[in-house]
């Protein structure tokens, strides 16, 4: 009995160490082979290690994630009194088209955009941003979903639409290479309404001088005068709401 318990533990131990000495020899073996080109993997056939995490989204759906109190109105009477909320805190998500309002601490509602009018929002800067939604103009917004910021109202009103588009997950596991992530990037293009029609509008000086023809001397003098950013919503601004003056 004695043997027996003794040889119990030797036997053991004998075992992982066979174990652990067979394992690092298959290892060098199959180093010595790689370098020396005796393992020939075809170079269609694929050598998989650990996958690692799963991909994940990165980035947020929203054009603001703060809430900022502002006045919502609606297509139709809700509560049936009235069409509309004022001083409600509110945030606009791209992805869904939505606008979602903060009833409580714990209580989110969500509005979809066919049956908002219109949305007015505090911003940082201490004045207000209004949001329409495309369904008020026609043209090239007949394509669209969400709403258009007014930045400029005026003959030709400049609107900015914000939007958000998907960059898929490009993870190519034979290479190691490119990302596993989806990530959520935000997309601003400038629209220029006419006459209830709008179009998009690519912010340069040309298009901006043929865009407002019947102004082109007193445009093209306070371009050069003033010297806007053009890339800029500020720079851009001052150029519509100079011309809107006229």
């Amino acid at each position: 009995m004695r043997s027996f318990a003794l040889a119990g533990p030797f036997f053991a131990l004998s075992t992982v160490t066979y174990a652990q000495s067979q394992s690092i020899q298959m290892n060098t073996n199959t180093r010595d082979q790689i370098n020396q080109g005796g393992l020939d993997i075809p170079k269609t056939g694929t050598l998989y290690g650990i996958s690692g995490p799963a991909g994940k989204t990165i980035g947020d759906p929203y054009l603001d994630t703060t809430w900022q109190v502002g006045n919502v109105k609606f297509y139709g009477k809700i509560l049936n009194t009235s069409d509309s909320l004022g001083g409600v805190p509110v945030r606009l998500d791209l992805m869904n088209h939505d606008v979602e309002i903060q009833a409580g601490a714990n209580d989110i509602r969500s509005a979809k955009a066919p049956s908002v009018r219109y949305v007015v929002v505090n911003n940082k800067m201490g004045t207000t941003n209004q949001f329409i939604n495309v369904r008020e103009y026609r043209g090239e917004a007949d394509a669209l979903s969400g709403f258009f910021e007014q930045v400029s109202l005026g003959k030709m009103t400049l609107l900015e639409y914000p939007s958000i588009y998907v960059k898929r997950a490009n993870f190519n596991a034979a290479m190691n290479t490119g990302s596993k992530d989806d990530e959520l990037i935000k997309k601003f293009d400038w629209y220029v309404a006419h006459d209830g029609r709008a179009a998009k509008f690519s912010a340069n000086k040309k298009a901006i001088l043929e865009l407002m023809a019947d102004k082109k001397d007193q445009i093209d003098v306070f371009l050069k005068t003033e010297k806007p950013d053009l890339k800029s919503k500020s720079g851009l601004t001052k150029v519509f709401s100079y011309y809107n003056k006229l």
